[in-house]
């Protein structure tokens, strides 16, 4: 494995700038352009300190945004052949409160309760805010808003002034969700946030115990993550009393949730300290050089990036029927992609919304292409996506479902943890057989077979915090919810990652990358969307959805317009192709 880690130093070599980031000494933050091999440096660079400038007992930690990136990291550390120790995380933030701040701590400060974390379900987190609206506003005013200027605030940890601009009833209305929650002794992912950033800044002891087990801190998409990841870092990296050595990637022109509450500004100010060496990548070596030079054009007088593949093309065409159309000429062009040798999974298909995405599957499938997009029901969770798995194997095959027994087991075993016996890998190796020749049993089955096999109870690990509540998520979508009706096999087509079309909105498709794109409703008052109109901060994220969508191809990006959108209401909008069309020169 050495041999590995050996040769993906030598690659970043070639490349003068991951060179510097790579050998950087103190702070370092690497503002990474699309297919810039960010993910490839920051996993090098961790595994290359760990096996030279960390002995045991320390570790690190590598925090990301969502648990499938953070799977992604532990795939690449583990084939750079990094040992797994007791002080080595890699997760998400939330992950990283629960398990290594509030776990560890809570008694510290007196609150042991702690320690064993309820955190609420969707339908709660529903039924808590109905309840507090209903009983601060009622049905006197308009409360469409009042749950997301909430969150947003919270996500941004707002000071009381800034709370203060959102008005007495959001306060109140604020206050009593909290209560609602407290009374049932449930935290959200939002309050466990709070909860942990105010240990780490308010306990000097703790900031000490949290830097000497991670002397080293990783950050990936820096620009996406909440304000209270910025606040855990300034606490742990930047205090006079205690310091981890901090290695962050990131791309502000990539920052996709700002509706959420993130900034993607405290990148740029990170950058920005004097103690903190910072590497501008300007390679991408993902898309042809075509498709660099149009997202060049979205970057508004930024250094250019360059490019290190020949070829590539962008071209956008009009459907005057409307999305419908929109949606026929993108069927022709995955028939065309197909005819060509492109594989199904190596074609995506993005829009603005959830709505256009069930409709572009829809076109898809009725003309018996393959097509996927995963919906609301349950997040994926390391636990969930290997539920998903265990369908995939055991009914699609070895080539299409991609999965392997050997990692399944390994996952089973870190999912039972402490409980893991070898009979156990034996038991679920037996049950996933025996679904092979039942591949139309409703996919519920399977999921309480799971838990009866011993998954409930590593569920009841306050580390898997997080996945518990997903995993009742998923069985209520099973059970009852809008995938009652699913088979085994169903569930395993969610989890195929061969021979399939994948659709997405812009927002979800970062990370992504394949060799065709099809971006559809690219429509004045979809892209930008008719809400940012007048909003310079929602029109730049609105831009930056678009530069993300077209940076997810290697090879061809198909851009389709109407030059008018058809709401729900049947009411026409004609305010033609998006302006941003303009601003590339494909209209």
């Amino acid at each position: 494995m050495m041999g590995a880690l050996s040769d993906s130093i030598t690659e970043l070599r070639t490349n003068t700038r991951q060179w510097e980031a790579f050998t950087a000494e103190g702070h370092c933050a690497v503002l990474a352009p699309p297919g810039s091999g960010k993910t490839k440096l920051l996993t090098t660079r961790m595994a290359f300190d760990l096996a030279n400038h960390i002995p045991r007992p320390h570790g690190a930690a590598c925090i990301t945004l969502t648990n499938a990136a953070a799977e992604e990291l532990r795939r690449r550390i583990d084939l750079l052949g990094v040992e797994r120790r007791p002080n080595l995380f890699i997760g998400t933030v939330h992950s990283f409160a629960i398990q290594r701040v509030i776990g560890p701590f809570c008694g510290l400060i007196g609150r042991p309760e702690l320690s064993k974390l309820s955190i609420p379900s969707k339908q709660q987190v529903d039924r808590a805010y109905s309840v507090a609206i209903n009983s601060v506003i009622g049905s006197r005013g308009d409360t469409r808003y009042v749950r997301s200027t909430i969150e947003y605030n919270r996500q941004r940890l707002a000071t009381t002034e800034d709370w203060a601009k959102s008005g007495d009833e959001i306060i109140a209305v604020a206050r009593r969700y909290a209560e609602i929650l407290e009374t049932n002794g449930l935290h959200d992912f939002l309050d466990i946030l709070a909860i942990a950033v105010d240990m780490v800044e308010q306990h000097k002891v703790i900031r000490q115990v949290l830097t000497a087990r991670y002397p080293n801190l990783y950050v990936d998409e820096y620009q996406d993550l909440a304000p209270a990841l910025d606040r855990l870092v300034r606490a742990l990296c930047f205090d006079y009393a205690a310091n981890a050595e901090l290695f962050a990637v990131g791309d502000a022109d990539q920052a996709v949730f700002a509706f959420t509450g993130t900034r993607p500004e405290l990148l740029d100010e990170l950058a920005g300290r004097s103690d903190v060496t910072a590497v501008h990548l300007d390679h991408n070596y993902r898309c042809g050089n075509e498709i660099i030079r149009i997202a060049n054009l979205m970057r508004r007088g930024k250094a250019p990036i360059k490019g290190n593949r020949l070829g590539g093309a962008v071209t956008a065409t009009l459907c005057p029927r409307g999305f419908p159309d929109q949606c026929l000429r993108a069927v022709e062009a995955v028939k065309v992609a197909a005819e060509r040798g492109v594989p199904l999974h190596e074609v995506v298909a993005i829009c603005p919304t959830n709505q256009q995405c069930e409709q572009v599957a829809a076109a898809l499938r009725e003309h018996r292409i393959p097509a996927f997009v995963r919906g609301s029901e349950y997040r994926l969770t390391p636990v969930t996506s290997f539920v998903e798995g265990c369908a995939a194997w055991a009914t699609l095959g070895r080539e299409c479902s991609n999965y392997r027994l050997g990692s399944l087991l390994r996952r089973w075993r870190t999912i039972l943890a402490g409980r893991w016996e070898r009979s156990d890998s034996v038991k679920l190796t037996e049950l996933l057989t025996s679904y092979q020749e039942r591949s139309e049993t409703a996919a519920g089955e399977l999921l309480r077979d799971l838990l009866q096999l011993g998954m409930s109870a590593g569920l009841d690990r306050p580390e898997l915090a997080d996945d518990r509540v997903e995993v009742a998520q998923m069985a209520s979508a099973l059970e009852s919810g809008p995938l009652s009706d699913h088979s085994v096999h169903d569930l395993a087509e969610r989890a195929r990652k061969v021979d399939r079309v994948e659709v997405t909105t812009m927002t979800s498709s970062k990370g992504l990358e394949f060799d065709v794109v099809l971006i559809l409703g690219v429509d004045e008052k979809w892209v930008p969307h008719v809400m940012s109109e007048g909003d310079p901060q929602k029109l730049a994220e609105d831009r930056r959805k678009f530069y993300v969508s077209i940076t997810r191809a290697r090879d061809e990006v198909r851009i389709f317009y109407s030059g008018f959108v058809v709401w729900a209401s049947g009411r026409i909008s004609r305010a033609g192709p998006s302006r941003f069309l303009r601003e590339i020169g494909l209209i």
